[in-house]
């Protein structure tokens, strides 16, 4: 599993809309409230968040 700088890096670099990059980082940022929320690992599911798009 990518870190979160390697998440970014990749998510930049096959996305081709901006639009696309902001919808990747906000959903990280609910990711991580969800996995603070619920006790999972913040880390882990922002990264999830990040890349979730990616086919």
């Amino acid at each position: 599993m990518p870190n979160r700088d390697e998440a970014l890096a990749l998510l930049r670099e096959h996305t081709k809309s901006e639009a696309l990059v902001k919808h990747g980082l906000a959903v990280e940022a609910a990711m991580r409230a969800y996995a603070r929320h619920f006790g999972a690992d913040e880390e882990l599911w922002g990264v999830v968040g990040l890349i979730h798009d990616f086919d």
